[in-house]
């Protein structure tokens, strides 16, 4: 049956078919040459900062051969050092690694932190400091396996939170001294394919920039945190959850991504103060730990600039309090946010018990405290390069400074 006089025929199959061929197989070669040309062109600066002193700069949450992961403990430190850290935690998947071989692997001017990644039927939490040998016990769940290893002298982390595979799920738990805010792991499996795919095809020419390309705000944390934090004082950390490992029928395939793309990411900035008989730069593994456990410390994308010098104080007369410190609110009193030197236009946002209280493209940033509370402070930057879209990236988050009312703190100090 004829169509309508002037209507064109339909067009046959074949030839429709073969045109998107043909569109895709010049549209695909494109897109592949321009995300190698921006890994290739795109150059990250170095990761050699330039630390404050006791500012030590490390890794937590990284997995060895003797669970999931790839490297022997050798091989991770020589990874860690690469990437100019000066500490690193061992948390492999319910095993703690024995002392014995930790001191063999531990040279003298870098700490290593032992623990374990405990599995439990709430979720997964971070043993820090943990013994070769604990009282695990019978049970599986949450809140008697935290109760043990704290016992045993451990410092808990809630890990992964909000993951994709794996959530925490016992909130009524309280036998935890803080939460992984960023983890690498999780942030990048929220990724859309398109950018998992950008990712994937930059990673052999620009392996730093190919995993920066997946950081995103894990907003869900950030609102978990400050809800933990109007009952008590909770510590906020970055996680590598580095693997060095893709397994297929309990085969290792390759080694990616590897130790040192990871560990080049996102760091735990770890502040460590002078104390008598301690020098902070060379302060081991026990000294750093307790800082980590009292919140002093920030996590920094470092990947985007390094944030080494970063500083977040409110100071009086003759006091000045940091990330995880307390100080007695004063009339007047200003929280200083100062961004290291480097980087064009961040934004500095800061946060007052989690409600935004001022945000602002600077370098530094004076905001007065209208009243006691939990203030934090978050920076970000602009991703570089073509594919990066320019798009605001979380660069640091700093742990809060706690601000008190002078009655509680003079009820405190009795």
């Amino acid at each position: 049956m004829l169509g309508e006089p002037g209507a064109n025929p339909p067009l046959p199959q074949k030839p429709r078919r073969r045109r998107v061929l043909r569109y895709l197989a010049l549209v695909l070669p494109a897109f592949v040459l321009v995300v190698w040309l921006d890994g290739l062109l795109t150059r990250l600066p170095g990761l050699a900062g330039t630390p404050a002193r006791g500012e030590r700069v490390g890794v937590i949450h990284v997995h060895s051969n003797a669970s999931c992961g790839s490297g022997s403990l050798p091989e991770i430190i020589a990874a860690a050092r690469a990437a100019n850290l000066s500490f690193i935690t061992i948390t492999d998947h319910n095993i703690t690694m024995a002392q014995a071989a930790v001191d063999a692997a531990d040279p003298p001017e870098f700490a290593v932190i032992d623990g374990e990644e405990v599995s439990t039927s709430g979720g997964h939490f971070l043993a820090l400091g943990l013994p070769d040998f604990w009282p695990r016990g019978p049970s599986y769940a949450a809140r008697p396996l935290m109760a043990s290893t704290r016992k045993a002298g451990a410092v808990n982390f809630i890990a992964h939170p909000y993951g994709l595979k794996e959530r925490w799920m016992d909130w009524g738990a309280t036998d935890y001294d803080g939460i992984e805010i960023f983890n690498d792991d999780a942030v990048w499996r929220k990724n859309k394919v398109y950018d998992i795919a950008i990712a994937a095809l930059m990673y052999p020419v620009n392996s730093r920039l190919a995993l920066l390309r997946l950081a995103r705000t894990p907003q869900e944390n950030f609102t978990r945190w400050d809800q933990l934090l109007e009952q008590r004082p909770v510590a906020g950390i970055c996680g590598s959850d580095a693997h060095a490992n893709i397994i297929v029928n309990q085969r290792t395939i390759a080694k990616f991504p590897s130790y040192l793309s990871v560990f080049s990411l996102a760091r735990q900035h770890v502040l460590l103060p002078d104390q008598p008989g301690i020098d902070p730069d060379h302060a081991g593994a026990d000294v750093i730990l307790n800082a980590i456990k009292s919140g002093n410390s920030f996590c920094a994308v470092d990947a985007l600039y390094p944030a080494d010098g970063f500083s977040e104080t409110v100071t009086e007369v003759n006091l000045t309090a940091g990330p995880g410190n307390s100080i007695a609110w004063q009339p007047d009193e200003v929280l200083h946010v100062k961004a290291p030197a480097g980087p064009e236009h961040p934004m500095i946002r800061v946060l007052r018990d989690g409600h935004e209280i001022a945000v602002q493209e600077t370098q530094s940033l004076d905001v007065q405290l209208p009243g006691p509370g939990r203030y934090r402070a978050e920076a970000y930057l602009r991703q570089p390069g073509l594919t990066g879209w320019r798009r605001w990236t979380l660069w640091v988050f700093a742990n809060p400074v706690y601000v008190t009312s002078p009655k509680a703190a003079s009820t405190a100090a009795r």
